[in-house]
């Protein structure tokens, strides 16, 4: 669990908050929310301001939610800060229940259909070999575009707190390379699906002619 700090460089107000998530994630959420009727000193500042004027930064982390309220209350008293809980992010969901005199017929989802453009016998063993190529090239995963997170310079850092921090974005670094690589398995087992396709209609076309 995270505190974090968002500092306006025009008027120097610091507004305080805390997060499970990714700070970036957690900015990234505020800036679609400020373009949202809702009202909130954040909100207002960002729409005045720009959000190019607000810098977020971790001001340290917790282990349980005493820990967490702990720190939360020292960066509202170091930075005679803003409080962001109890803050808005997103519009009220309204929910709409029909009765069963006139309950909506359960609609089951129509089955995904592959769309396959029909390929002249010439063109086929030029086409597979195509394909098998690039299935046998190896992913080169490219460099992340996420901003790497920022130490906390709010306050003298510890050892503990730098350790800290560096074991979370160590973690955070682990869940999305086991993202990448899921990805490119599920893009292997598609050009699989792929070729094997390919590889069926091409000794039906072989036997035709």
């Amino acid at each position: 669990m995270i505190v974090f700090t968002i500092k306006n460089s025009r008027t120097d107000s610091v507004y305080v908050g805390t997060t499970k998530d990714n700070i970036d994630e957690r900015w990234a959420m505020y800036q679609l929310a400020k373009d949202l009727p809702l009202e909130a000193p954040l909100y207002s500042d960002m729409r005045k301001y720009g959000v190019v004027c607000f810098t977020i930064e971790e001001y340290d982390f917790a282990d349980n939610r005493e820990e967490l309220a702990e720190l939360f209350n020292e960066a509202i008293e170091q930075f005679d800060g803003i409080s962001l809980k109890g803050m808005k992010t997103s519009l009220p969901r309204t929910a709409v229940y029909p009765t069963s005199e006139g309950a909506l017929p359960k609609v089951k989802a129509a089955p995904k259909t592959v769309v396959t453009t029909p390929v002249a016998p010439s063109e086929m063993p030029g086409m597979i070999a195509r394909a098998k190529t690039r299935s046998n090239l190896t992913p080169v995963e490219a460099e992340d575009p996420k901003v790497k997170l920022k130490l906390s310079s709010g306050r003298t850092g510890s050892a503990l707190k730098e350790k800290r921090i560096k074991e979370a974005i160590a973690l955070e670094k682990e869940q999305r390379s086991a993202q990448k690589k899921k990805q490119i398995e599920e893009q292997s087992a598609e050009m699989k699906a792929i070729l094997a396709n390919l590889d069926s209609r091409g000794s039906s076309l072989r036997k035709r002619f």
